[in-house]
């Protein structure tokens, strides 16, 4: 049986050792790297000892993980957020001797948008988005009826700023404030906001409501046995009512998408809604992929307007999957564990006969 790195974030990795549930199932990961013939060994990159080649790898009892120290495995899966120039040193040494799938990329959601618009035929999923400066937002308020700023670098809705014109007043709404301004006021507050970080301005969508909400749908893009990028599961994440964002942390809430799309279109068309969303999801990893190879493991935030036409909102590189277990959609949940693990195992497969 083969041994399989699973690189998980620190406080992950504690919360396994005292056995405490996370996010992430430990459990599923032992589970189906059983059925597959793979042994999982869970590790952060401070675990590693590059010049023994060993590792303090923790391995799953069915309760908790329990530390043993081995040789470090020839292929990892990298499921480490942190952007720690240490953590991320140690991963990028590991790359170079060992299959690492996942590794290091770009994450800032400015650049991942130049390297997606370079191909035309993305252009029609991508909504217009510009590095924040005070004359850009003007520009986009001037064109658009919705704007977000955003962090360049960011997840679960923090930092990002719903702007809605209202003839010659705004409502800005934010994970902590909902406030009614004027235009001179919100560019103060903006300025503010922003700092010296590097944040975007993106056209809002006019996407399609749920129940008088809006909504995205996390589409789970993975690379499975055969390495071919699939879809593993599609979720839809309704937006909180107060600050009309749909991160779970955030108080969005996460609901089947054949559920909500049989809200908004007729029978027929809600397999087209679908499909149409796939086509967009693969491409889009394609291209990505072009640019980090090792990628095998995307969660993209898309929306759908009032006639099912998908837009890319944003591409999260670590998607933590827990939208489709809040809706109780359990097969697709267990789906987007196998996929990363068969492709884990293919790399195994592709090194034995090299």
């Amino acid at each position: 049986m083969d041994r399989i790195g699973i690189m998980l974030d620190w406080a992950l990795m504690q919360k396994g050792i005292a056995g405490k549930q996370t996010y992430e199932r430990l459990d599923y990961y032992a589970e189906i790297g059983k059925e597959l013939g793979l042994e999982p060994v869970f590790f952060h990159p401070l675990h590693v000892d590059l010049k023994a080649k060993r590792v303090i790898g923790h391995f799953w009892n069915g309760t908790r993980l329990v530390p043993r120290a081995i040789r470090i495995p020839a292929v990892i899966h990298n499921r480490v957020l942190s952007g720690q120039p240490s953590t991320r040193a140690i991963i990028r040494q590991l790359s170079r001797h060992y299959k690492v799938y996942n590794e290091l990329v770009v994450r800032d959601k400015g650049s991942v948008h130049q390297l997606l618009w370079k191909n035309e035929q993305l252009r029609p999923y991508l909504p217009k988005t510009r590095l924040f400066t005070r004359p850009t937002l003007v520009q986009f308020l001037g064109k658009f009826d919705v704007v977000y700023v955003k962090p360049a670098v960011g997840s679960v809705g923090e930092g990002v700023v719903r702007i809605e014109r209202k003839g010659d007043r705004f409502l800005t709404v934010s994970s902590k404030l909902r406030k009614r301004t004027d235009k001179v006021r919100l560019m103060t507050a903006m300025r503010g906001w922003v700092g010296r970080r590097r944040f975007l301005v993106q056209q809002g969508i006019p996407l399609a409501k749920y129940q008088d909400r809006t909504f995205d749908v996390r589409v789970s893009v993975q690379r499975d046995g055969t390495r071919e990028w699939c879809v593993s599961g599609m979720v839809a994440k309704v937006s909180n009512r107060y600050n009309k964002l749909s991160n779970l942390a955030r108080g969005g809430h996460a609901v089947p998408l054949d559920q909500v799309l049989a809200s908004l279109f007729p029978q027929e068309k809600i397999a087209q809604v679908k499909s149409r969303l796939a086509v967009a999801a693969r491409m889009i990893a394609k291209e990505y992929a072009k640019h980090f190879p090792s990628l095998a493991d995307l969660g993209l935030d898309m929306g759908i307007d009032r006639e099912g036409n998908p837009y890319l909102i944003e591409v999260n590189v670590r998607d933590q999957r827990y939208s489709f277990f809040e809706a109780g959609e359990l097969e697709m949940f267990k789906r987007t564990y196998r996929h990363p693990l068969e492709y884990g195992k293919s790399l195994f497969k592709q090194s034995k006969n090299t």
